[in-house]
C-alpha cells in the first residue's frame, strides 16, 4: 500500500511539473506524427514511440526529482578517507542530477540530451529519480506509462502557456517536493482528437 500511495503523489507532482517544462509544440507535433493527424485514441503500443515526450519526462525528473533525499542504513562499517561512524547514508537526487562533472548545461531543460547514449551512464547514481539498487521503485515503468498517457491526452485537448512567464519555485516544505504556486494558462485546442 505504501508504494501505491507514494506513486500517486510522485506521479501527480511530476505530471504537474512536466507541464511547465514541456516542449509543447514539438510534443503535439509528435502526437500527430506517431498517432496520425486526426489524433485517433491513443494505444498503449504508441507510447514507446513518443520519444520526445519520454525525453521531456526524463529531463523533468532530472531537474525536479520528487524527493530531495533517499536514506539507507549501512549493514557494515563504511570507510572513505575517514570512517563513517553513523549507520545512515543519504543520497540526494536533487544534487546528483545537477553535478557539474556529469551534466553539461546542468541547469537547463534539454530533453535532447537523451537522444544518444545515456548522459549519466559513466557516473553511478548520477540519475536516480526512482532510486537505485534493490530499493529502486518498482513503479517506475508504470509511472512512465501513466504520465505519458496523461500528457498525451492533455496535449491533444489543450494548448498551454506560462502566465506572465511565471515558472514555479520548488516547495521544499513537503516530503514530496511540489511546485509552489503552480499557475499555467490553458485553452481548448480548435482541432479536437477523435473520441
Amino acid at each position: 500500500m505504501r508504494s501505491l500511495l507514494a506513486g500517486q503523489h510522485t506521479s501527480s507532482t511530476n505530471s504537474s511539473r512536466m507541464g511547465f517544462f514541456l516542449a509543447r509544440d514539438r510534443c503535439y507535433s509528435e502526437q500527430k506524427r506517431v498517432c496520425g493527424d486526426d489524433l485517433p485514441p491513443l494505444h498503449y503500443d504508441q507510447l514507446k514511440d513518443l520519444s520526445l515526450l519520454d525525453r521531456c519526462l526524463k529531463e523533468t525528473l532530472r531537474l525536479r526529482p520528487p524527493i530531495m533525499t533517499m536514506m539507507r542504513m549501512a549493514k557494515t562499517p563504511q570507510w572513505a578517507s575517514t570512517p563513517f561512524l553513523q549507520d545512515t547514508r543519504c543520497v540526494s537526487p536533487t544534487v546528483n542530477h545537477r553535478l557539474q562533472d556529469t551534466w553539461s548545461e546542468r541547469l537547463d531543460f534539454n530533453p535532447d540530451r537523451y537522444l544518444h547514449d545515456n548522459p549519466a551512464a559513466g557516473e553511478k547514481f548520477a540519475y536516480i529519480p526512482f532510486g537505485a539498487g534493490r530499493h529502486r521503485c518498482i513503479g517506475e515503468n508504470f509511472a512512465y506509462v501513466q504520465i505519458k498517457t496523461i500528457w498525451s491526452t492533455m496535449l491533444r485537448l489543450l494548448d498551454f502557456e506560462l502566465v506572465n512567464g511565471h515558472f514555479p519555485a520548488v516547495n521544499y516544505t513537503t516530503m514530496i517536493h511540489t511546485p509552489r504556486n503552480p499557475i499555467i494558462r490553458y485553452k481548448r485546442r480548435k482541432t479536437q482528437p477523435q473520441q
